[in-house]
């Protein structure tokens, strides 16, 4: 957990966004729910692959973010506001604010809790 925390908790926020997709709401997935999947996948991926430098170690959190946020833009553009559709909203900034205080540390051994850390 220590080392992947961040891209564990992008992952779960992914998983939850589908399953919601899936299972709520009218029981089939739409283009707009497609899209919603997509760009949570896409932050699970991008916040497992952005590694952590000494000078970004916000670098993954600032991914979650991004993608949080057009996550909302899409989500409101496509098909406007409903009660499910703000569930995805709430999922989206839960998932960025869960990267955000999750651990992480990278193969070249920079946590993102201090500056710099000794590799293992």
């Amino acid at each position: 957990m220590e080392k992947y925390g961040k891209a564990l908790a992008s992952l779960l926020g992914a998983i939850l966004v589908a399953l919601y997709a899936a299972l709520g709401g009218d029981g089939h997935i739409d283009a707009e729910e497609i899209v919603q999947v997509g760009i949570a996948a896409v932050m699970a991926i991008g916040v497992y692959l952005v590694p952590l430098a000494p000078q970004y170690r916000w670098g993954k959190t600032a991914v979650a973010v991004l993608l949080a946020v057009l996550q909302a833009l899409t989500t409101s553009v496509l098909g406007g506001l409903d009660a499910g559709e703000w569930i995805v909203l709430v999922l989206a900034g839960l998932t960025a604010a869960g990267v955000a205080v999750a651990p992480a540390r990278s193969a070249n051994g920079v946590s993102s809790k201090s500056p710099a850390a000794p590799a293992r």
